[in-house]
């Protein structure tokens, strides 16, 4: 695999407007790929909240490195393609390409009442005799919470002091107090026929691993992932130095995401360095492991969800597997074209209402357009 190697630092002059103001960036804009990210990025970098982004991306067997902005309001240091951020949800598809591992293995099977591999009893664990299994906790329809124990007052709060509180409480949250408010979810439909975004089911589904393969989560990432694709800098955890400073809209500095009780669902920390090596493995669809993680539990058209890997299918028929991730500071997105060899990752360390949404379109952008070359 060839990598770009990276450029100091420079300013790219922007004069088609004189209220553009200029970006520090890396790019050098000499060939089409470079004028394509120059145009996506400066776009979305206009945002006088924006403050550092990263943009990864594999096309036909090369990998290109870009980087806008700063590490850190007030200073002129470039993020790098090692600069490490919070991929957030993104996580989510390590914690299904582990379970593809399982599944394929023979360890669990997707229509498992997961009550087999919890300790102690979870009647409230079922809908009208239907139990919730890991499949729906692959597909977000399982019917479990965000977040527990349940957080709707919290997020009453004004934003900015929303990431603060969560933060205050799950600082000393252990696993024994998240089973023992377990018993008090409630499911309200049959799991596997309505979708409900849950935190807490992905948690749960890390926590099976953990008991199928008896090894930690960060023991599994390091064996399966990590280390047979070299993704050095990919952590689990929140004390890292390296880590960059993050921030709301407001330029307010964010806290680091909770605890490692929400490893398998948002604790993951990378670099587009790494994450270009994960999207290249996932590009292959010929890897067991890969096809069982982009397989949907059920058929829909457009639409559909594989483990944790979401999955669309445009009207010409090519299909795009992705992910986005967000904490209170950090924005992400992770998209491939697998019928194009062709994965956009984009990491940024600011987080807003618009920011998730937009870095979508930043990497959609850039592959359709790319595509048409």
């Amino acid at each position: 695999m060839k990598i770009q190697s990276l450029l100091p630092l420079f300013f790219v002059p922007l004069a088609i407007n004189a209220q553009t103001k200029k970006i520090a960036t890396d790019n050098r804009l000499t060939i089409d790929l470079d004028k394509m990210v120059q145009k996506e990025a400066v776009a979305y970098m206009q945002d006088p909240a924006r403050v550092g982004l990263s943009i990864g991306i594999f096309k036909d067997g090369k990998s290109y490195f870009y980087n806008y902005g700063t590490t850190e309001i007030g200073k002129s240091e470039l993020p790098t393609s090692k600069s490490l951020y919070e991929i957030a949800s993104i996580t989510k598809t390590f914690t299904g390409t582990l379970l593809a591992h399982a599944l394929v293995d023979g360890k669990i099977k997707m229509d498992d009442d997961i009550r087999k591999y919890l300790d102690g009893n979870y009647p409230n664990l079922e809908f009208e005799k239907h139990p919730i299994t890991i499949g729906t906790l692959t597909n977000h329809s399982s019917g479990l919470p965000q977040f527990l124990p349940d957080q709707s007052e919290t997020f009453k709060k004004p934003m900015d002091s929303v990431a603060m509180a969560l933060s205050d409480f799950y600082k000393n949250y252990s696993k024994k107090k998240f089973y023992e408010d377990l018993h008090q979810a409630k499911v309200d439909f049959v799991p596997g026929t309505e979708y409900k975004y849950s935190n807490v089911g992905t948690q749960i589904a890390g926590d099976i691993l953990e008991k199928v393969y008896h090894k930690t989560y960060a023991d599994l990432l390091s064996e399966y992932i990590t280390k047979p694709l070299k993704m050095n800098q990919t952590i689990v955890g929140t004390n890292s130095a390296q880590l960059l400073t993050c921030y709301n809209e407001k330029g307010k500095i964010m806290p680091r995401n909770f605890t490692t009780i929400f490893a398998p669902a948002g604790g993951i920390m990378s670099t587009t360095e790494d994450l270009v090596k994960y999207m290249q493995y996932h590009l292959d669809e010929g890897n067991r492991y890969v096809k069982a993680s982009h397989t949907p539990l059920v058929n829909s058209k457009g639409d559909a969800i594989g483990l944790y890997w979401r999955l669309h299918t445009y009207e010409d028929g090519t299909q795009t597997v992705y992910h986005t991730g967000g904490t209170f500071g950090f924005s992400s997105v992770l998209q491939m074209y697998p019928s194009k060899n062709m994965g956009v990752v984009v990491l940024s360390n600011e987080s807003d209402g618009e920011s998730q949404g937009k870095l979508h379109d930043i990497a959609d952008n850039i592959l359709r357009n790319s595509s048409k070359k």
